[in-house]
């Protein structure tokens, strides 16, 4: 008797969670010129206040949108679990060489346009918690619980505001006094800075990193970039170590880019407790989760700034760009 009871419990609350309806809101948060910057809210039927979730989309800051069809799936299914849901715009730097794709540029023009790429991606970090935080009765959202996720540039994204407001870098003085986000869930990211180590100021929130030892995309390790560094998830991984700060590294053998889209997909347990555990919960944990999937073949682990530039910008990808040349 008592089994039946917990299933009816068990089912009865599943069918409650399939028939909340979700909606979604447009808001505009900021302008460039003539260009505005929005972002959309999804949120159920629940009228508490909740924790939100900012999601930061990829595409190598020269493609993407806040609204692609495969992740509204996404959205929802955060909405329906408790989150106000946020997906966010941002301006893309890179855009230049979509404009003028046959044009030559050396490696240390294409430098210059990443980190101003990144600086352009990072502004609205600093430019919509203000609006969320002045808004947050009317959005139900809870300030001190706000969690980003980022997907390859959009993990970049969220992976350098953190660090940006840890070391007390001017533009995180535009948010709103001690504000910081909650935990940091990145998918494929790196932090772009300078110095042989990633250094900390103060200890950032709870990070989350998801990141394939083969990735081709963006850097697992660490990757000189004349004068500054791209740390990648394993090198971010030691620096939190290092320091004492919580953290969740999932690590996959042989996984190539792959992981910056399939755990919003075929993860969701892990990245809910983390938020449960460690965002949330307080628990000072440091996790190094290492999977080898044995049906996937060896691959080539080690790269260089070239195999980046190739696999991000080369002719053939799905946006044409010509290569950046050397």
């Amino acid at each position: 008797m008592k089994r039946l009871t917990l299933l009816l419990v068990v089912v009865c609350s599943a069918m409650s969670l399939v028939a909340q309806s979700v909606t979604m809101q447009t808001f505009t948060f900021a302008h460039r010129g003539e260009k505005a910057l929005y972002l959309d809210v999804y949120s159920s039927n629940n009228k508490e206040v909740q924790p939100c979730l900012v999601y930061i989309f990829g595409g190598a800051f020269l493609a993407g949108q806040r609204a692609e069809e495969s992740v509204v799936e996404v959205y929802e299914y955060f909405a329906q679990r408790g989150w106000k849901v946020v997906a966010i715009d941002y301006r893309l730097g890179l855009l230049p060489l979509l404009e003028e794709p046959n044009k030559k540029r050396s490696l240390l023009e294409f430098r210059s346009m990443l980190i101003d790429a990144l600086v352009l991606a990072t502004e609205v970090m600093w430019e919509a918690p203000p609006v969320w935080v002045s808004n947050a009765e009317r959005l139900g959202i809870d300030p001190s619980r706000i969690v980003t996720l980022g997907a390859s540039a959009g993990a970049i994204t969220a992976l350098q505001a953190e660090w940006a407001i840890c070391n007390q870098q001017p533009a995180a003085t535009l948010l709103p006094p001690d504000f910081n986000y909650a935990g940091v869930v990145a998918m494929a990211g790196a932090i772009c800075a300078k110095g042989r180590e990633l250094e900390w100021q103060r200890e950032p929130c709870p990070v989350m990193l998801f990141h394939g030892n083969a990735d081709r995309n963006v850097p697992f390790g660490t990757q000189s970039l004349f004068g500054v560094r791209l740390f990648g998830s394993e090198s971010i991984a030691e620096s939190l170590h290092k320091r004492g700060t919580p953290y969740w590294f999932y690590e996959a053998e042989n996984m190539d880019h792959n992981l910056s889209w399939r755990p919003m997909y075929f993860l969701r347990p892990e990245m809910e407790r983390f938020a449960e555990t460690m965002v949330f919960g307080g628990q000072r944990l440091q996790i190094h989760q290492k999977v080898n999937d044995m049906t996937l073949p060896e691959v080539e682990h080690d790269f260089g700034l070239r195999d980046y530039i190739e696999a991000n910008f080369a002719p053939g990808k799905p946006h044409g760009v010509e290569a950046a040349t050397y």
